[in-house]
């Protein structure tokens, strides 16, 4: 048998280059993770914290284009294999419709995990649009108006059995300084459209079992809050709310991920417009401007495939849909779609920690473009 040899020639240069390029890649990895293991630590000698500063920016529907900063610190209490990351964060951030906020946010967990407790506090100066209450609102009745709100969260549970937590929450929101651009809102009798203050106090429930909180790679969380806002507490409004999150994680294979997410929000009584159920965020809907479609109740579903493409990068596919209602017995009705694509960057490799950026798409258009940190659900 007569060999070719300028096949034999061919081969052994694509065997060269394939060995330089698998070399070169190998280094290149060696030289991301040893950028981690500056600041992180390596394993001999981790770090007790990180502290790091990251820019935020993006073009969101509420917004358009947003600027500001994140200062976030991460450590353990306890630096064992179970007592899961604490952080404290600062975000702040202004927008190009001359809106501010800064947001102060601790979510702590004690040693081996027996409390978790979280608390925020949220300054906002806003202009955002309304539409109206329903599902079937039109673009003729949007209209402008802007406030100032204070918002103060906090909640304390206490791990009482394995991955079961229990506890109580408290929530005060004061929205004032009403000013609006067109009559709708200013005239209507809509709770809470002359301003509102709120304050509840309620029950927390909830059970995890995921060994990491930043990116899961299997696991169950279920949470669910039922708050109580009367008189008695100094509330203007009386009302109560109930919010239910139920997640699934399932891993496929490396770090690649299937997440499945159910959330709803329900409420009865005298709710202010702005404390209604809402359609759109940064966690679910993406795309839909947050307060597009509000009322009594509202209901999501959605799914995201994690894949991982090479080193600290990886992306996203996530397609859900959801609907607000005045009965929960109506939800089902007039479904609203919701599908989009995400780029992830590994923030902390150690935490599995992502910078993440969306670009979700709904009905009739609807769009938005998303940067921030961590996962959506």
């Amino acid at each position: 048998m007569v060999v070719n040899k300028k096949i034999v020639f061919v081969f052994f240069v694509f065997l060269f280059f394939t060995e330089q390029q698998i070399s070169a890649q190998k280094k290149l990895e060696n030289y991301i993770n040893s950028i981690y293991d500056k600041l992180e630590g390596d394993s001999a000698k981790p770090q007790k914290s990180i502290l790091f500063i990251l820019p935020i920016w993006g073009v969101y529907p509420e917004t358009g284009w947003q600027l500001g900063l994140s200062a976030v610190c991460l450590f353990h209490l306890k630096n064992d294999s179970i007592t899961r990351t604490s952080i404290v964060r600062l975000n702040s951030f202004i927008t190009e419709k001359d809106q501010f906020s800064i947001r102060p946010y601790v979510d702590i967990f004690t040693s081996q995990n027996k409390f978790n407790i979280r608390a925020s506090y949220t300054y906002t100066k806003f202009i955002e649009y309304y539409w109206g209450i329903g599902n079937n609102t039109s673009d003729a009745t949007k209209e402008l108006y802007d406030f100032t709100l204070n918002r103060f969260q906090f909640r304390g549970t206490y791990q009482f059995y394995k991955n079961m937590y229990a506890g109580l929450q408290f929530q005060t929101t004061n929205m004032n300084n009403m000013n609006y651009r067109g009559s709708t809102l200013k005239n209507s009798t809509v709770a809470g459209a002359q301003g509102s203050f709120t304050s509840g106090l309620g029950l927390a429930l909830s059970f995890d079992n995921r060994k990491q909180i930043y990116f899961p790679l299997d696991g169950y969380f279920v949470d669910a809050t039922l708050m109580f806002h009367n008189n008695y507490l100094g509330s203007d409004f009386a009302f109560t709310n109930l919010i239910v999150d139920a997640r699934k994680y399932i891993h496929l294979w490396n770090k690649n991920v299937l997440a499945i997410q159910a959330y709803g929000n329900f409420n009865s009584g005298d709710v202010p417009f702005r404390q209604l159920a809402t359609l759109g965020s940064e966690i679910y809907m993406r795309g839909y401007y947050n307060g597009r479609f509000r009322d009594m109740h509202a209901a999501t579903f959605q799914a995201e495939l994690r894949k991982q493409i090479w080193g600290p990068f990886s992306c996203t596919l996530f397609a859900s849909f959801g609907n607000v209602s005045n009965q929960a017995s109506t939800l089902l009705n007039n479904i609203k779609p919701n599908y989009g694509i995400g780029f992830r960057c590994l923030a902390i490799k150690k935490e599995n920690l992502n910078i993440r950026i969306d670009y979700g798409r709904g009905e009739n258009g609807i769009q938005g473009f998303y940067f921030t940190m961590n996962e959506a659900f």
